[in-house]
């Protein structure tokens, strides 16, 4: 039997399902957004809960432009740690909810957390495979890239929604049932209450910096890649229209390397939104052909410098490497002693360079101190002496 489902489009009866959602002991919930898509930016389409009988779809659009207010007594449940929130990979949506809208959510259960700690095969896992795998029923996704900022949804739509949150509860007492038999409870906990600090980066001086570095522009091409960016994102935000849809990354890049220099160029050169070829972006368009342009700063991947090991020299050098030594001995062990996605999970390439500067104890978590300890006991390597940074 199919639950039902409410669809709420008032900041009251918003108000009055929140004041129910703060009486139950946990809700599960997801939201759908549009990630630059279909408009400039990110924008919250729907939000869905389940408490345990009945679906919630709440559709902030009719909120607009006070959506924040009329959500707020939504935020205040997600803020209460009295009330656990059940999710399928949140790390998206609770980036969007601070970057939107300041909210910080409290007492997350994340089901992507939980089925990872179980160090299956494949720890990146889709909500729909979760279902099929441990429910045996078959979930259907087709509505997974529709226009979410598109009115009015479809039943396809909101039942889709629905469904990405009736089975939550579910799912998460079922992994933890698993959990707890392996005696890993902890390791999901210790994870879950990480993501309570994760917070939306909001201090990026130079947004185009990650394009340049994927299409391998050179210092001298920099500031021709940077204004072209900077000049398609104004574009994008007047229109409201995606990035993408006013210029390519590709022809950004192309144009970093053979800029435009004609009007006739201009007016016959492909896959350019009109606007760029009408007044006055074609002139500023133009006109970076010619431009003094100021110098741009490194490359992300340039301006680190040498890592920790290049660093050193003589006998700290050698004192960094027997101690890397151990951290890839006791990465093998725990290969063998369990699997290669546990290990990876507790000294990813990553987590051994944090580890050999930092040491275990700034670098992991708890539980993955712990398996770490265990596992140098077990073969004769001291621990002790990873624990605290790199003298």
């Amino acid at each position: 039997m199919k639950p039902v489902i409410h669809y709420l489009t008032t900041a009251a009866a918003i108000a009055d399902a929140a004041a129910h959602f703060a009486t139950c002991p946990r809700i599960g919930l997801d939201l759908e957004f549009d990630d630059n898509r279909y408009r400039y930016g990110r924008h919250l389409a729907l939000a869905q809960v389940w408490d345990g009988r009945e679906a919630y779809l709440i559709d902030p659009l009719p909120l607009e432009p006070n959506m924040a207010v009329g959500l707020e007594p939504l935020f205040e449940v997600c803020r209460n740690p009295a009330v656990a929130k059940v999710f399928h990979s949140c790390k998206s949506d609770i980036l969007l909810l601070d970057e939107l809208f300041g909210v910080h959510c409290r007492n997350i259960v994340d089901t992507s957390v939980q089925f990872s700690m179980l160090a299956a095969e494949d720890n990146n896992i889709s909500l729909g495979r979760l279902i099929q795998d441990e429910m045996g029923i078959a979930v259907d996704k087709g509505e997974q890239k529709s226009n979410w900022l598109k009115r009015p949804l479809t039943e396809a739509q909101k039942e889709y929604a629905a469904n990405d949150v009736i089975y939550l509860f579910d799912l998460a007492d079922k992994l933890a049932n698993r959990l707890a038999d392996m005696g890993r409870a902890h390791w999901a906990e210790e994870e879950n209450a990480a993501l309570e600090t994760v917070r939306f980066g909001r201090d990026e001086t130079r947004p185009w910096a990650k394009n340049a570095s994927k299409f391998k522009i050179t210092p001298d091409e920099m500031p021709m890649f940077r204004e072209l960016y900077m000049l398609r994102d104004t574009v994008a935000r007047t229109l409201d229209r995606p990035a993408y849809h006013v210029m390519s990354n590709e022809a950004v890049a192309d144009f970093a390397r053979r800029p435009l220099t004609t009007t006739t160029q201009l007016r016959n050169t492909n896959g350019l939104h009109p606007e760029l070829k009408r007044e006055p972006y074609a002139s500023q368009l133009l006109a970076l052909a010619t431009a003094e342009l100021a110098p741009d700063g490194p490359l992300p991947g340039e301006r680190r410098g040498p890592g920790f090991r290049r660093r050193l020299s003589g006998p700290a050098a050698h004192r960094a490497e027997a101690r890397e030594t151990l951290l890839l001995a006791l990465k093998a062990h725990l290969v063998a002693d369990h699997s290669a996605v546990l290990a990876n999970m507790v000294l990813s390439n990553r987590l051994i360079a944090e580890v050999l500067e930092l040491g275990t104890v700034a670098a992991l978590r708890p539980w993955q101190q712990q398996l770490l300890r265990e596992t140098a006991d077990a073969h004769g390597h001291p621990y002790e002496s990873l624990a605290a940074p790199f003298a």
